[in-house]
């Protein structure tokens, strides 16, 4: 196994540093085109798809080259316009450079609504005041790219997990009612990870920015990228996975971060200068495997029964209406097409663009449900 002192290169367990990010140029270089015509953009990813390493990759690009400070808002589980109000402080103390900081400082202050560059002032506020409107310290924090934007630049405000504040009853209209006025200062790109629901935020007519956003899906990474990153990778330690490189590739996808595990899993299993085979690749899927397991029955708990044999039918049949998995797991058709949308709306599965074909975002879990459950020979 890998030693302290010599570990892994593969960075599979949070977001990647912009430098080490694999295969995104492109992805980049268009959302900084459209961060500089001023779009509203939605950047929608299933989970674990490298959308955080992105986002810091084009706040580092746009920086560099352009002048354009990102601020980048989690609004992950955000409970209330007060967390709201909260959630932008915290992200404006953090992300604003220093050439803008007394422009922040001084439209604050100026403000008198209890918020402060600390990102800590409209908590206290709240201690000391606990009935505190929240509605004065919002408006303000949404007034500030028009307030702090350098002269012929702008900002990139960045809403993370956007389609948490369907739970957050007025807080899409008021962002909008903002947003609406600031193409001259500001972009948004609004992020999301459940693609049913962040669709649902665009699309649905009764939706505050329906119609007023572009979107931008991330797929999977090109396999001729993924294999040129692993090679260089393992090639720092002087292992060699040339053999079994196609088939590590093949095994995730395009996956980022399951690409990365599988790598790590991989160079775990070697010693410098060693060579790999398929030996030690099948023991670096075992490996995944075993990671995965938790996590796969717990997606399996999370969903109803037909949706559990929908599921296992598309890992192992590349549809949900096979006629096989549906007399093998007693799946009427009826049952399964129903639930291949919920699973797709949960961004679980994907339709294959320009086929037919269905398959599970995450290779792991689809392996996982063909190895343990399998209803046919492998």
């Amino acid at each position: 196994m890998t030693s302290w002192e010599n570990p892994s290169p593969f960075i599979f367990d949070g977001p990647v540093p912009p430098d080490k990010l694999i295969g995104r140029h492109q992805e980049c270089e268009t959302l900084r085109r459209w961060v500089r015509a001023g779009r509203f953009t939605a950047l929608v990813a299933p989970r674990r798809f490298g959308k955080t390493s992105l986002i810091g990759k084009l706040a580092a690009e746009a920086e560099r080259a352009d002048r354009i400070p990102t601020v980048v808002v989690d609004l992950y589980d955000v409970a209330s316009i007060t967390d709201l109000v909260i959630r932008l402080e915290r992200a404006w103390a953090e992300h604003t450079p220093h050439r803008l900081r007394s422009r922040l400082a001084e439209t604050l202050a100026g403000a008198q609504v209890g918020v402060n560059v600390a990102g800590s002032g409209f908590t206290m506020r709240l201690a000391e005041r606990p009935d505190t409107d929240p509605l004065p310290a919002l408006h303000t924090l949404l007034d500030l790219p028009a307030k702090v934007a350098a002269k012929n630049s702008r900002v990139l405000v960045v809403l993370d997990e956007f389609q948490s504040l369907v739970h957050v009853d007025g807080a899409e209209a008021i962002i909008r009612s903002h947003a609406q006025h600031q193409r001259e200062t500001a972009s948004y790109l609004f992020c999301g990870s459940e693609p049913g629901m962040i669709s649902a935020a665009f699309d649905d007519q009764a939706r505050p920015f329906y119609g007023q956003v572009q979107t931008f899906r991330l797929g999977r990474l090109d396999p001729a990228e993924l294999a040129k990153a692993i090679t260089a990778g393992m090639a720092l330690s002087k292992r060699d996975v040339t053999a079994v490189l196609p088939d590590l590739v093949a095994a995730s996808e395009g996956h980022p971060q399951r690409a990365m595990l599988l790598a790590h899993l991989l160079f775990s299993q070697l010693k410098p200068g060693g060579i790999a085979t398929a030996e030690s690749l099948r023991s670096a899927l075992d490996a995944a495997l075993d990671r995965v397991d938790p996590e796969a029955r717990s997606v399996l708990s999370g969903l109803d029964f037909g949706s559990r044999k929908t599921l296992r039918a598309i890992a192992e049949y590349a549809t949900p209406i096979s006629a096989r998995a549906g007399r093998t797991l007693d799946l009427p058709k009826t049952t399964a097409a129903d639930a291949a949308n919920r699973l797709l709306r949960l961004g679980i599965v994907e339709r294959e663009e320009g086929s037919r074909r269905w398959k599970l975002v995450d290779p792991l879990l689809a392996r996982w449900l063909r190895e343990r459950y399998a209803t046919r020979s492998l």
